[in-house]
């Protein structure tokens, strides 16, 4: 008996010898990996001044000032360095001023860093130049009032992974951005997608003699999220019908921005992209045609998608209609002077000081909102008339697009809507197939 103790405590003992040499050997190649880069650092640091999540994408926008070389510089990337060493490179965008570099990594919203492609494991950020055949390392300086960013990644073979990014301290002096990288199980109430039956409750949208638009977007909003759950993602709407079937609704345009608002819900599910599905109308019935509303300063390749796919299987056309429009079924609605005034009376009249708006500002809430400080978001409760959009400052934002299947006033656009909700459906799924389950 003594001997069977005696032999499972030596076996007991290696185990736990085996498994802590293996932590030291683990925690020794990140140290070696990191000191490497470290001794290399510049004195000077790179400054952030604005870094955000937008959609699947992160993007960093900052300076680095007063370098001897600037003249010389070839090329300036972000660096993730691993455990092992290894570098990650991404080109940055960059152009010299007065002896200051600017630097992002992308001027589009919804491009940089693919945050879907980041594997497994622990990455330090760096930035790196180029000159003559040379090269230097930065670490960064965060001068934002954000710190920590959370995502999760799209749900792909019923599997996520949690990629947390920071901002920590070698030995208390040397800042180092930090981005860690590990399977994760999705919160309860995390989302890959919304969708957003557009109006609702008393507020019915456009109508045409019987029809609602309030009523087909929701017929469609529930077809389109069986059909993209079946592709294994995790959706949410923002609402499910029952409040159009109450007669004393709440829900009404103005509701948009309460707490269990269209907005709010968009933002609480952290879902990476937000669909809000709607009908046209104009006063004359002769414009017909798909408009997909997409955000500005995005690439349109989603978009343009959308557009593509749904004129192709739903056997419909592009818009006919030419205002805001930048490629065949594509547009991209800002504010206007005269609408930036309108909005500065209002604010006048009812005592608020006037939004920050310009004419680089999406019109469209459902857009603009939803997208927080990247995409100019501003109801922060200041007008009375409204609730608060409790995500307008936040620099994680749900890339959205505003599907206008169809004119509701025009005939063979309101046959075509009714007749063939199933192809319209199948056509918004095969660009969410195409263009983020295969990320």
């Amino acid at each position: 008996m003594k001997k069977k103790k005696s032999s499972h405590f030596k076996i007991t003992f290696i185990f736990i010898t085996i498994i802590a040499f293996s932590f030291i050997a683990y925690y020794y190649m990140e140290y070696k990996a990191i000191k490497k880069i470290i001794d290399k650092l510049e004195q000077e640091n790179a400054d952030i001044y604005n870094y955000y999540i937008y959609g699947t994408h992160f993007n960093i926008e900052g300076t680095l000032s007063d370098i001897e070389y600037i003249s010389d510089i070839d090329n300036i990337k972000l660096v993730f360095v691993n455990k092992s060493g290894q570098e990650l490179e991404y080109n940055c965008e960059y152009d010299i001023k007065d002896k200051k570099i600017n630097i992002k990594t992308s001027s589009y919203i919804n491009k940089g860093i693919n945050l879907e492609d980041i594997n497994n494991g622990k990455y330090y950020v760096f930035l790196k130049t180029e000159y003559n055949n040379n090269s230097k390392y930065y670490s960064f300086n965060n001068r934002t009032s954000y710190e920590n960013l959370e995502y999760y990644t799209i749900t792909k073979n019923k599997s996520n992974r949690k990629i947390d990014i920071n901002f920590k301290e070698y030995n208390s002096k040397i800042p180092l951005m930090q981005i860690l990288s590990n399977t994760a199980e999705l919160p309860k109430e995390t989302y890959d997608i919304s969708i957003d039956p557009g109006h609702g409750g008393s507020d019915p949208g456009a109508v045409s003699g019987n029809y609602k638009e309030a009523e087909i977007a929701m017929e469609y909003s529930l077809l389109l999220k069986k059909e993209l759950e079946d592709l294994g993602l995790k959706v949410i709407l923002t609402r499910d019908g029952t409040e159009d079937t109450s007669k004393n609704s709440k829900f009404n345009a103005y509701s948009v921005y309460d707490h269990n608002g269209r907005v709010n819900i968009v933002g609480r599910s952290k879902a990476k992209y937000n669909l809000s599905i709607h009908l046209n109308s104009l006063d004359i019935n002769t414009v017909s045609g798909t408009e997909i509303y997409a955000p500005t300063r995005a690439d349109l390749y989603i978009a343009q998608s959308f557009a593509d796919n749904i004129v192709k299987v739903a056997k419909t056309q592009y818009s006919t209609r030419e205002i805001d429009k930048v490629s065949n079924g594509v547009y991209v609605r800002n504010f206007t002077e005269e609408q930036i005034q309108s909005s500065a009376k209002e604010a006048k009249e009812k005592g608020y000081l006037p939004y920050n708006i310009t004419t680089s500002t999406p019109y469209l809430y459902m857009i603009r909102e939803v997208g927080g400080k990247i995409t100019n978001a501003y109801v922060d409760g200041r007008n009375k008339s409204y609730g608060v959009n409790e995500y307008y400052n936040s620099n994680i934002g749900i890339e959205s697009y505003l599907i206008e299947l169809g004119y509701i006033n025009n005939k063979n656009d309101l046959k075509n809507l009714l007749n063939n909700k199933e192809l319209y459906v199948e056509a918004i799924k095969k660009t969410v197939q195409e263009y983020i389950c295969n990320l």
